[in-house]
């Protein structure tokens, strides 16, 4: 199939590897998914409906039988014995036909098929790119959750002993029973953001189930953020240059240009060699048997037929459509490629900022806690100097996923995000090997076709 062509090569037979990397995340889910088998037929189909052509280059061959009560009354032609008589007629032949001249319909209907086989593999890179760029976002989200739970409980510890040397010091008067009250809310705040985590930790797991079809195993982990373009005009660049869905869009205006093609064979002459033999008994009045063999040449021409113009300016209008929605297309992936460079340069800047604060942070507590000690600092100051750290914690990690999540946005953007995860680029390199042009024989468009559906 050209879905495993495409991603299961990289995975070893027998049952998916539980994902833990994600790496391993995306390539289980591009060779499983349902949505993706989906793409695979599709592009499988068009693989066939090229091969299909090769048949149009062939003659057809046909049975043809009749039999019935026939009167004929031809006087001059039939003898009186034969004429004006019902006769059983009954025939049986084989007829071939071989198209020789249609106005270059066969040749536009390869072309043609080849762009939307084009397409359809286009589609479905694009398809892999979006669902990679789907399956990182889950993996990170579960990522994500994670940490934070783990900060999250980290954080309700250091409350909680708090919270028990704040009831030893009140036990022991020195300190009123008002600040132990202040802790044990405290502590209840944190529970209550546990809870919240989890919720949302259980959502992010059913969402990489869905996806990936096997629950994420504990804990997840994220690399690095990948290397990236220089600047952000050099990224759209390649973002347009690249972008599989852009590819897609050209791919349909070449079909659009092929099937304009198509209809201008309708109104050219129709040139075809017929062969045929048959037998039969009491034919066209006739007592006996009688055989038949012929050849010859026929024409076909259709001189007038109304809606001819309409039906080019539909034609035309069509691969206007198809134009204009690939420059739709290219401003849409210009905006979203320029977004997610925005948006990571953000994070970035946020991760930078957030990991100076939580520096600043932990110094700060570890301060306030030796002045609590010493009775120079009040328990309220230390409890907000925690909860400050903890968003702090809390605002890093976010940011370090956004940045790469973002990143990942980047590189779906430049059709280059299945690859960094390593996926084979053999759908890529027979996608570019397919695309037909008018120059190109015929059959050798069609040849292109085979190895699609034979991986």
């Amino acid at each position: 199939m050209f879905l495993i062509a495409l991603a299961v090569a990289l995975i070893s037979s027998g049952p998916p590897t539980l994902a833990h990397d994600i790496r391993d995340s995306v390539r289980t889910a591009l060779a499983s998914n349902p949505k993706m088998r989906a793409r695979d037929a599709a592009v499988r189909a068009a693989a066939f409906d090229l091969l299909e052509t090769r048949g149009s280059y062939m003659p057809t061959v046909s049975i043809f039988g009749t039999i019935g009560p026939e009167y004929v009354d031809d006087p001059g032609g039939l003898t009186p014995s034969d004429n004006a008589h019902t006769k059983n007629a009954r025939e049986i032949g084989i007829v071939a036909r071989l198209p020789v001249f249609d106005g270059l319909r066969r040749a536009n209907t390869v072309y043609a098929r080849a762009a939307r086989l084009d397409r359809e593999m286009f589609a479905f890179l694009d398809a892999s790119e979006t669902m990679s760029l789907t399956v990182a976002q889950a993996h990170i989200d579960v990522a994500r959750l994670e940490a934070l739970m783990r900060i999250a409980r980290d954080h309700l510890n250091r409350h909680l002993e708090i919270s028990r040397q704040v009831e030893e010091l009140v036990t022991g008067g020195r300190l009123p029973l008002s600040d132990q009250l202040q802790a044990e809310t405290r502590v209840e705040a944190v529970r209550i953001t546990i809870s919240d985590l989890e919720r949302d930790l259980d959502l992010a797991r059913a969402r990489y189930l869905e996806l990936v079809g096997i629950p994420p195993r504990a804990p997840l982990t994220t690399p690095a953020i990948p290397a990236l373009p220089r600047s952000r005009d050099a990224m759209i660049r390649t973002a347009v240059r690249n972008n599989f869905r852009i590819r897609s869009a050209q791919a349909n205006v070449d079909a659009r240009k092929f099937e304009r093609n198509i209809a201008e064979a309708d109104y050219l002459p129709q040139v075809s060699v017929n062969a045929g033999a048959s037998v039969g008994r009491d034919l066209d009045g006739s007592s006996g048997d009688e055989s038949r063999v012929f050849v010859g040449v026929t024409l076909d021409w259709q001189i007038f037929s109304g809606g001819r113009t309409e039906r080019r300016l539909a034609l035309i209008e069509r691969q206007n459509e198809a134009l204009y929605d690939r420059m739709a297309i290219i401003r849409e992936v210009e905006r979203l490629a320029g977004e997610a460079w925005s948006r990571h340069q953000s994070y970035q800047r946020v991760a930078d900022l957030a990991a100076r604060q939580v520096a600043t942070n932990r110094e700060l507590v570890d301060q306030y806690l030796v002045e609590f000690n010493a009775a120079t600092r009040s328990l309220l100051d230390v409890l907000i100097a925690e909860t400050e750290l903890f968003h702090a914690r809390l605002t890093q990690l976010n940011a370090r996923a956004g940045a790469l999540f973002s990143a990942y946005r980047i590189l779906a953007a430049e059709s280059r995000l299945a690859e960094h995860f390593g996926i084979d680029r053999t759908g890529e390199l027979l996608a570019l090997e397919v695309r037909a042009t008018e120059t190109q024989k015929p059959f050798s468009v069609i040849d292109k076709a085979r190895p699609v559906v034979d991986k």
